[in-house]
């Protein structure tokens, strides 16, 4: 199996392990960085007793690569689509010809995370708690009124990869190709320490995808994602 078949487990049980909880078949972020988890093995039912016993009734939790016909009673799925897998290697990378004429570029950090949070609530590029920015190295954009107005950042990092996660401007600031400098400079640095860098769009997307390929990611896979709510305790 490919690391990235699974990247979430070979995070949470390699480089990120001090950001999860859990210790058995299923892991899960700390819930105040990010309500993503994991499990070992998707079809095996002891992982999804191990994910139950860390996740409280009510809670949503996003889950990578997961099949709707192995999600076991006590589990609401909210939704589920399938995502292009890219990545990104130092050979395949381009930088980009145009820069931005964005006022402020600096790296994000806790003290930002409100704003962060603020901004993926307009933009949904995915879940974004305010400790996600601890989690690797987030880059913003600010506009003349020191408002953070576009983002992007380094996710899910197991050995020799990292993702790019958390893309998104502001409504009133798009066009301005200011995610496409930030991913560019993101995968500069992710390539450049010998990591492949991968990130996952929406299938149906081909905005977004396109955007990408001119970076020099191409698609690995399609896998789904979603978004599921224990909705009771499992029975023993």
């Amino acid at each position: 199996m490919h690391p990235l078949d699974n990247p979430v487990w070979q995070a949470l049980t390699g480089p990120q392990r001090h950001f999860g909880i859990g210790e058995g078949r299923a892991r899960r972020y700390q819930p105040d960085i990010s309500p993503i988890a994991a499990l070992e093995n998707p079809l095996a039912s002891k992982s999804w007793t191990a994910l139950a016993d860390i996740v409280e009734v009510g809670e949503t939790i996003g889950l990578f690569g997961t099949r709707s016909e192995s999600v076991p009673d006590g589990w609401e799925t909210e939704w589920r689509d399938p995502f292009l897998q890219m990545i990104c290697t130092q050979t395949s990378f381009r930088a980009p010809i145009r820069g931005t004429t964005a006022l402020v570029i600096r790296e994000l950090h806790l003290s930002d995370g409100a704003a962060m949070v603020a901004l993926a609530g307009l933009t949904q590029p995915g879940p974004m708690e305010e400790r996600t920015v601890t989690l690797g190295r987030y880059l913003g954009i600010f506009d003349g009124n020191a408002s953070l107005i576009a983002m992007a950042g380094e996710r899910v990092r197991l050995d020799g990869f990292t993702e790019v996660s958390g893309v998104c401007t502001h409504p009133d600031h798009r066009g301005k190709g200011y995610a496409n400098v930030l991913v560019a400079a993101l995968t500069k640095q992710i390539v450049e320490r010998g990591d492949t860098a991968f990130l996952h769009v929406k299938d149906g997307n081909s905005g977004a995808a396109r955007v990408y390929e001119k970076l020099g990611f191409s698609v690995r896979a399609v896998r789904d994602i979603a978004a599921l709510k224990k909705v009771e305790e499992m029975q023993a």
